[in-house]
């Protein structure tokens, strides 16, 4: 019988799973790997499929289903898995120890798409136009939701890697996210991020430089290119 050749994934492979795991990604203890998102992200859904696909992996196609359960229960889901790959079986048996757990190890393999994913799933833009303040302030934060060492370990990373300072957020019950320190941090965040989040037009209020979300989303496509960090 002859010896089952396993093709090994390239670098820019196992960035973007480890991203997609960081975010919203999941990997069950059969080792199936599953993106899910709702309809209203029907289109980021279906960038990162096209992005998983045009990079090599094979995924099931775009599938739905309506919620019997939970938070969003009578809602429409959407959903596509990845064909297993030894890569996948690897990650779910680091990564899950016993729940999902962020390491420096799967952070230095990220890329700036990585980033940007990563970002697109957890992160979000704050927009301080307090008028106590002299300018409006702006800040990214990553709902990371991890204890005070890993939540360092992760400033620690961007601080090194990406000469990008972020501080603790403190979500309560010992759980941390992460901030931007200053306006340059934000800036320069952006800078890394933006090339993709504008390949996904329904997330451009994520790097919006003023306005809510709802008023961003309010303006007309055209209006919305000039108001971005």
């Amino acid at each position: 019988m002859k010896r089952k050749i396993v093709k090994k994934l390239n670098k820019e492979q196992k960035s973007l799973l480890i991203a997609l795991l960081l975010g919203d990604g999941t990997i069950s203890s059969n080792y199936v790997f599953k993106l899910s998102h709702s309809e209203e992200q029907r289109e980021f859904l279906t960038w990162k499929h096209n992005l998983a696909i045009k990079l090599g992996f094979k995924l099931n196609g775009i599938k739905e289903y309506i919620c019997t359960c939970g938070y969003n229960k009578g809602r429409k889901v959407l959903y596509t898995q990845f064909s297993i790959n030894p890569t996948i079986k690897a990650l779910r048996r680091s990564v899950y120890i016993p729940k999902k757990t962020i390491t420096r190890k799967l952070l230095n393999w990220l890329n700036p798409l990585g980033i940007a994913i990563w970002y697109m799933d957890d992160g979000c833009i704050n927009v301080n136009t307090s008028k106590q303040r002299s300018s409006i302030q702006h800040s990214i934060r990553i709902a990371t939701c991890v204890n005070q060492d890993t939540a360092e370990e992760i400033i620690e990373y961007f601080s090194e890697i990406w000469n990008i300072k972020f501080r603790l957020f403190h979500e309560g019950k010992e759980t941390y996210s992460i901030v931007t320190s200053s306006e340059e941090d934000c800036r320069n965040f952006i800078s890394i991020i933006r090339p993709y989040i504008l390949q996904v037009p329904s997330l451009k209020y994520k790097i919006r430089n003023d306005f809510t979300k709802q008023e961003f989303l309010e303006l007309s496509p055209e209006a919305q290119d000039v108001h971005l960090l």
